[in-house]
C-alpha cells in the first residue's frame, strides 16, 4: 500500500499507472488539493456522484486547462482559456449549465436517438469486419502482429461519428488531428508553446464546421448538420456558436471516449485470459464485460467544476470559486461501492452504477453509441479469431491528466 506522501500526481510513471495514487487519496485525502493549489480532486463515489448532481453548487460553465509553467517547468500551472480555443464557440453542453444546458441538450438527444443508433449497427458491423480482416493471419500464417489502436480502434469511431455529424469521408484524417488537439489542450502536461500549438488547431476545427453548417444549410439532410441547421430556427433557437460548439464535442467526444474503450476493452482482455475465454464461450457476457471495462478503465479520469459557494466534501471545507474536478476514475475503483474494486466481476449487481460516462444532467451523450460500437467491435474479434494475444512492444497510454486512452496496444492474433 503507498503512501499518498510518496506518489505526484504529475509524475510520469504516476500518470501512466494512476490507480495506486486515486487509491491513495480515497483512503488519506478524498478532498484533495494538488501541490501548486490549482484545483481540487474529488475521488470517493459517493461525494462524486453528490457533487455531480448538485448542479446549484457545481457549476459546468469552466474549461480549466493545465501547462507546465515556465517559472516552475515540473510544476503544472493552470489557466483558463477561451472557451472558443477548447470547445467550440459558446458554452454547450458539457460546460454548460441550466437552463441553457436543457435546451441544447433537447436538440441534441436527436443525434443519439435509439433509433438513429440502431440503424447504424450494419454500417459499423461491416466497418468493423473490414478493419479486423485486415490485420488477420495472411497466406496460410497461424499468427499476425498489428497495433490494435492503429487499426482498429482510432479509426473506426472517428469515421462512424464522422459520418454521423454528416461530414465528408475524406475529410476524417485531418478531423482525427484536430479532435486529438482538442484533447491534448486539455492533457494537463502542455508546455506553453504545445498549448499555442494546440488551440490553434482547435481554432481551425471551429472555421471548419462554421462552413460545414453554410453548406448544410443549402439543403439540410437527416444526419446531424440537418437537425444544427434545423435547430437555428424557431422559439427555442440555438445560435450559430452554440451550434459550432455543439458539433465539435460530439466530434472530439464521440471518437476519442470510444477509441478510449474499445482499446481498454482488449487490454483487461489480454491480461485476463480466463475472462476471454469465458465471453468466447457465452457471448451474451461481452455487455457486462463491457460495463465493468468503463468502470476499471473509464475513458475521461474526470470532469472539472467550479464551486458556486462555500460547501463540504467528506467533511472538509470548499470554498466558493474553487476549481474541483469529479473523478470518474477514481470512484469507479471505491471498494465501498464496489468490492473488489480492481477485478473484473461479470456477475456485478451493480454494473450499470459505474461513472464511466459520468452522471446526472451531463451524462455521455453518446454513451448508447460507444457501448454499441465496441460490442460490435468485441464480437467481430472473436469471431473472426481463436486466440489474442499480447505483441511484442510497448502499451502506454496518452500522456494526460484528463483522458485514459492507450498510445499503442501491440497485440499478436490467430
Amino acid at each position: 500500500m503507498t503512501a499518498l506522501a510518496d506518489l505526484d500526481p504529475f509524475r510520469p510513471d504516476v500518470v501512466q499507472e494512476p490507480h495506486a495514487f486515486f487509491a491513495a487519496l480515497r483512503r488519506e485525502a478524498p478532498l484533495y488539493r494538488l501541490p501548486n493549489g490549482t484545483y481540487y480532486l474529488i475521488t470517493r463515489y459517493r461525494d462524486v456522484r453528490e457533487a455531480a448532481l448538485n448542479v446549484e453548487v457545481y457549476s459546468s460553465n469552466l474549461i480549466a486547462v493545465l501547462m507546465q509553467g515556465q517559472e516552475q517547468p515540473d510544476r503544472p500551472e493552470l489557466l483558463s482559456l477561451p472557451v472558443g480555443a477548447t470547445t467550440g464557440a459558446a458554452d454547450a453542453l458539457a460546460i454548460a449549465d441550466p437552463p441553457v444546458h436543457a435546451r441544447q441538450r433537447k436538440i441534441s438527444n436527436k443525434a443519439f436517438s435509439m433509433r438513429r443508433v440502431a440503424a447504424l449497427e450494419p454500417a459499423i458491423r461491416a466497418l468493423a469486419e473490414e478493419r479486423i480482416a485486415a490485420i488477420l493471419p495472411q497466406s496460410g500464417a497461424r499468427w499476425s502482429s498489428a497495433d490494435w489502436m492503429r487499426e482498429v480502434a482510432v479509426p473506426l469511431p472517428i469515421t462512424v461519428i464522422a459520418g454521423l455529424i454528416g461530414l465528408p469521408g475524406r475529410d476524417i484524417p485531418q478531423l482525427k488531428r484536430w479532435s486529438d488537439a482538442g484533447i491534448a489542450l486539455l492533457s494537463g502536461i502542455n508546455t506553453p508553446r504545445e498549448l499555442a500549438e494546440h488551440a490553434a488547431q482547435a481554432s481551425q476545427l471551429v472555421g471548419y464546421f462554421s462552413a460545414q453548417l453554410d453548406e448544410a444549410a443549402r439543403a439540410p439532410r437527416n444526419d446531424v448538420l440537418g437537425d444544427l441547421v434545423r435547430a437555428t430556427e424557431g422559439s427555442e433557437a440555438l445560435t450559430r456558436d452554440e451550434a459550432i460548439s455543439i458539433l465539435a464535442q460530439i466530434l472530439t467526444a464521440g471518437n476519442e471516449t470510444t477509441t478510449s474503450l474499445i482499446g481498454s476493452a482488449l487490454m483487461l482482455l489480454l491480461e485476463n485470459p480466463d475472462v476471454e475465454q469465458r465471453i468466447r464461450a457465452d457471448r451474451a457476457l461481452l455487455e457486462p464485460f463491457i460495463e465493468e471495462a468503463l468502470r476499471l478503465e473509464s475513458p475521461l479520469h474526470g470532469n472539472f467544476r467550479l464551486v458556486r459557494r462555500d460547501t463540504e466534501v467528506a467533511g472538509m471545507p470548499l470554498p466558493q470559486g474553487s476549481r474541483a474536478m469529479l473523478h470518474w476514475g477514481a470512484a469507479n475503483r471505491d471498494g465501498d461501492e464496489f468490492p473488489n474494486p480492481d477485478a473484473i466481476d461479470l456477475a456485478r449487481p451493480n454494473a450499470r452504477a459505474h461513472l464511466g460516462f459520468g452522471i446526472g444532467i451531463h451524462h455521455c451523450i453518446g454513451a448508447a453509441l460507444a457501448r454499441l460500437e465496441t460490442r460490435v467491435v468485441l464480437e467481430t474479434l472473436l469471431a473472426r479469431t481463436s486466440r489474442v494475444r499480447r505483441g511484442d512492444g510497448k502499451s502506454e497510454h496518452v500522456p494526460s491528466l484528463l483522458v485514459r486512452c492507450l498510445a499503442a496496444l501491440p497485440v499478436e492474433l490467430a
